[in-house]
């Protein structure tokens, strides 16, 4: 493993940021920290990277015990939303700039420079200025600029936060393309399911301080651990006791399958090819079910429509009482 934490607990006053954290981070993969706001996953990361300390535990990194190393000596990249550039340096500047406070010979940091650029596809802006760039290549360059030291693990919280919807796609196809270019241990925190369901080898699933959930983006989806896990990968909704995803509901106008609940659509929305609705069932619950519009116009569904649900076949489903217990 790259990074082992052990038992991590930190506080900030009466807050608990994190409590009784024990993660173990695979080495050459792309790992994501997600969770809400405020779930402690970018303290997490900022004391893996040494900017702050924890109250108690360990952090190993790479075999190497940096529990209380000082962030220079970790050997980690890091790089944050807002991009933390040198406004007065040219983009090959900052790029260079980790090389040269370590007095490494000029041709070598030039040649370094040369080939991150060519990496994160700037090298027409070498001499630009930061303010010259837009958003996304800003954030390029600072991903170059914590590569430039060869770190053992290249640390980013919410790195496209600050970008448009568009950037954002575009750039996490990018850092996907780059991880599996550079093989480099990567950790980034972000609170977008969709991002770390795209980009990432394994989530971590952190909420108020703690760990919920560890595993492959399909494990995390396909077999949640709990209710506050399913429910923040994705969509859910609630028939009979149990939760489930709107697109693993069966809809049918006549009473097909044992077990079948009745319930009337009271809401019917068409979304380009999907069919949105919400059936209020005889048992009180009001069901999400997403239809494609094919089968809406099939059945010949409508608001008002009596209609049959039942869970599809092979569906996920978390008992309701997860949600109260958890």
């Amino acid at each position: 493993m790259s990074i082992e934490v052990r038992h991590l607990n930190k506080r900030f006053g009466d807050f608990v940021a994190l409590d009784d954290v024990t993660v173990s981070l695979p080495t050459g993969q792309l790992t994501a920290l997600l969770g809400p706001s405020g779930g402690g996953k970018s303290t997490l990361l900022r004391i893996i990277a040494g900017l702050d300390s924890a109250d108690s535990g360990t952090v190993s990194i790479e075999g190497t015990e940096a529990t209380h190393l000082p962030p220079q000596k970790r050997n980690v990249g890091f790089v944050f939303q807002h991009y933390a550039v040198f406004k007065h340096m040219s983009v090959a500047k900052n790029v260079a700039f980790g090389l040269e406070i370590r007095k490494r010979p000029k041709d070598e940091i030039a040649h370094r420079v040369d080939e991150l650029l060519k990496l994160v596809h700037l090298s027409q802006f070498s001499h630009r200025m930061p303010s010259q760039l837009s958003g996304g290549q800003r954030q390029r360059m600072a991903l170059a600029r914590a590569l430039a030291v060869e770190p053992s693990v290249l640390l980013l919280d919410e790195p496209f936060g600050a970008l448009d919807a568009k950037v954002r796609k575009e750039l996490r196809e990018w850092l996907r393309n780059l991880h599996d270019e550079v093989q480099v241990t990567t950790v980034f925190v972000t609170h977008d399911q969709e991002e770390a369901l795209e980009v990432a080898d394994e989530i971590v699933v952190v909420n108020e301080g703690r760990v919920e959930q560890v595993g492959t983006p399909d494990q995390l989806y396909d077999e949640p651990a709990n209710d506050f896990v399913m429910s923040f990968l994705g969509e859910v909704t609630h028939l009979g006791g149990v939760s489930l995803r709107p697109h693993d509901v069966e809809l049918d106008i006549t009473p097909r399958l044992a077990g079948a609940v009745e319930g009337t659509i009271s809401r019917m929305v068409r979304i380009g090819f999907e069919v949105r609705l919400t059936v209020l069932t005889v048992d009180g619950d009001e069901v999400s079910v997403v239809a494609t519009r094919t089968h809406a116009r099939a059945q010949g569904l409508a608001e008002g429509s009596t209609v049959w649900l039942t869970p599809a076949d092979g569906a996920t489903m978390v008992p309701r009482m997860a949600a109260v217990a958890g």
